[in-house]
């Protein structure tokens, strides 16, 4: 729950209330499903204590914990309690928070050590380990409830900027007997978010942008009402689930499809594979997106060992996992048969593939479905073979994607090889890999390039997805670091289907928080700067060239509104529109906001993402007008320029020539366009005559 006030902002992890919190009642005794022993044994038992509360609150509670220490310097001589099982929904920024907040109370003849009831501690967990930001220590004797109040720093600890949970501690090694342990009204408080002024520079530019996409692997069947509300970008589509429920919502533009082949049953070069995803595909292209495709594996005959275990035989069919085989004639008929693919799907089906990976995670030692390891010389050796085989069946157009690691920094360094080989390199088009390194992701995600695009084509988190805005958020914010700090042309979820959509085909949040990206920054955008956003945010921004289009995406992960001042550098708008996903929206389209001054300012919704969707212009320069005398007895003086389609000007007039800026005095600021671009505009000039006169017409 998250309390906002303009002086303070609340976030309470748990006021031990009998409804409790995430869905779990604490009257019912579901406690145990948020809050629960991390290690140590000498922890015994939790339970919600509906007769303690510390602001003697009848309809509260608090929770109390039951220990028992030896004494004996071994274990049980700690414990751990956590709300890591279902606590913190989403991660919070601890920028946000100065001092984290709670109430304790030891009962009478609890376990004592140097005159206190031991040294409680307060933390996080970080990873595996623990993070203590400070603790208390209350005095023998003192049963009543104590408040806690520890001062926090995420600037100095940065693993306070990512608060998933909360832990409570006691080390006791020369402790002896029972305790009896209570907390109540867990929370962290802050000060209001700081409104900053972020500038957003249009000639400041990044990377070119690919795409947004995912994989339809294994799924053969859909609705072309699916198809619309993953691909296209249109408005208010309506689709069903698997159980007939109708969602309306705005189509999320996925631009980037990826697939699964089906190897062929043979070792002949004139063997084709195949796809049961061919409908799939038409339909994304016919709707704007790019096709590429993955092999999960070769030829079981392509191969140097086979799965004895698939399917639980003793033989397999040589699918699930296993080597490849390398050599030349493998290398010419293997490349001769994805070549067979690519030309299959153009002629026969008309998807013109944009490109195709030599091996989904080649570094993926398992069994259990289609896979097969390469290593980073048979990569190598390939790349040529592949790449002239393409070019001899006419779609030497279609890029060559590697090496699709799982990990995004390809600990194996399977592209090295190929990449620094110059005669292997040309024939490269996209480095790729996955992004399978943890929750938070690797540690560092830059990463060499080697001059070609570079692609993030897979994720998801194995341990399952809910479904809600917390969820859309993490993978919102994961997309700005793999934009901002790892500069990719294009990232990936995983499934479609039981991914972006749940197992019953319904809506998730992070298919729409993708789709605040992918609906908006379209293929051959170009990222440009932001700087100085607010810290508790993640902005990014993106251009048209061409078109002028532009959009601008902004996540908010904290549970608090925070205001945006956008400052608009070396272009403007006339307005923008906010596009809001939050646990109320869902890409939904906002009253438009007007830009003045090249800037405005908005309030994000907690736990949101918000894009900003606008046509630019680029302000003229200055116009300077000179030698523009009048008689003070003569008719008044009109000033004619021409303007820019929705820009605003300001007239300054000076009977100095040439002079400084200080000399200009502003006679008008903010004068209104009008008309189509070129059109004129003209400011009259009824003051008394200064001769001779000049004038300077500019535009923010």
């Amino acid at each position: 729950m998250c309390l906002s006030a303009s002086a303070q902002t609340i976030y309470v992890v748990d006021q031990f209330d009998p409804t409790g919190t995430g869905g779990n009642s604490y009257s019912s005794g579901q406690i145990t499903n948020v809050w629960g022993n991390w290690f140590g044994s000498a922890f015994q038992s939790l339970d919600w204590d509906s007769t303690s509360d510390a602001s003697n609150n009848p309809a509260s509670g608090s929770m109390k914990i039951n220990l028992n220490f030896n004494g004996s310097g071994s274990v049980p001589n700690q414990f751990e309690v956590y709300d890591g099982f279902n606590g913190i929904s989403s991660p919070l920024n601890g920028i946000l928070y100065t001092n984290f907040q709670c109430d304790v109370r030891f009962a009478q003849g609890s376990a004592t050590t140097n005159g206190t009831y031991g040294y409680l501690q307060f933390g996080i967990a970080v990873g595996y380990n623990q993070d203590y930001f400070g603790g208390v220590s209350v005095p023998v004797g003192n049963t009543n409830w104590v408040h806690v109040s520890i001062n926090l720093d995420a600037n100095a600890d940065t693993n306070l900027q990512n608060i998933n949970d909360v832990l409570l501690h006691i080390y006791g090694p020369s402790m002896s007997g029972t305790s009896t342990f209570r907390v109540d009204n867990i929370k962290f408080v802050g000060g209001s978010p700081v409104t900053t002024n972020c500038v957003v520079d249009w000639n400041n530019v990044h990377q070119s942008i690919d795409g947004f996409g995912a994989s339809s692997a294994w799924d053969g069947s859909w609705t072309t009402n699916q198809a619309d509300i993953l691909f296209s970008t249109n408005l208010d589509v309506v689709y069903s689930d698997n159980f007939g429920n109708k969602y309306t919502n705005n189509g999320v533009g996925l631009s980037l499809l990826r697939n699964h082949i089906v190897p062929a049953n043979s070792t002949s070069a004139n063997a084709t594979p195949t796809t049961g995803e061919t409908q799939i595909m038409q339909w994304a292209q016919a709707r704007g997106a790019r096709v590429w495709s993955t092999p999960w594996t070769p030829p079981a005959g392509f191969k140097s060992t086979n799965d004895i275990y698939d399917s639980g035989t003793a033989t397999g069919n040589g699918i699930n996992g296993g080597s490849f085989r390398g050599g030349n004639a493998t290398n010419l008929a293997y490349a001769s048969q994805l070549a067979n693919y690519v030309a299959a799907m153009k002629n026969t089906y008309g998807v013109n593939l944009y490109a195709i990976s030599i091996q989904n995670e080649p570094d993926a030692a398992v069994t259990t479905y289609e896979a097969c390891q390469w290593t980073n010389t048979f990569i190598h050796d390939f790349v040529t073979n592949l790449y002239n085989a393409l070019l001899a069946k006419g779609v030497g157009s279609t890029r060559i994607i590697l090496p699709e690691s799982q990990n995004w920094q390809d600990y194996q360094n399977l592209a090295g090889p190929a990449m620094t080989d110059p005669s292997v390199a040309a024939d490269v088009g996209i480095v790729a890999d996955h992004n399978y390194d943890g929750a938070s992701g690797p540690a560092n995600l830059t990463k060499n390039s080697y001059g070609k695009a570079l692609w993030e084509t897979e994720v998801s988190q194995l341990g399952g997805e809910t479904s809600d805005i917390a969820n859309g958020v993490y993978y919102a914010e994961r997309i700005f670091l793999f934009m901002t700090v790892a500069q990719a042309n294009a990232w990936h979820y995983w499934w479609l289907v039981n991914g972006l959509l749940d197992a019953n085909a319904a809506p998730t949040k992070r298919l729409f928080n993708i789709g605040n990206y992918s609906r908006f920054v379209r293929p051959g955008y170009y990222r440009i700067d932001v700087a100085n956003h607010n810290p508790l945010t993640s902005i990014s921004a993106y251009k048209d060239t061409n078109s002028g289009n532009f959009a601008i995406v902004a996540v908010n992960p904290d549970p608090v509104t925070v205001t945006q001042v956008f400052n608009l550098a070396n272009f403007t708008a006339s307005s923008v529109t906010p596009w809001i996903t939050s646990s109320n929206f869902s890409l939904a389209s906002q009253a438009t906001v007007s830009v003045a001054n090249a800037a405005f300012t908005y309030p994000l919704p907690a736990l949101s993402v918000v894009t900003f969707a606008g046509q630019s212009y680029v302000a003229p320069a200055s116009i300077t007008v000179s030698n523009a005398a009048y008689d003070s007895i003569g008719p008044a003086f009109v000033l004619t320029w021409n303007a820019t389609s929705g820009a605003t000007y300001s007239v300054f007039k000076t009977n100095v020539l040439g002079g400084p800026v200080s000399n200009w005095p502003a006679v008008v600021t903010g004068y209104p366009a009008g008309g189509a671009i070129g059109g004129p505009l003209s400011y009259t000039d009824t003051t008394a005559a200064v001769s001779p006169a000049f004038y300077r017409v500019s535009s923010p």
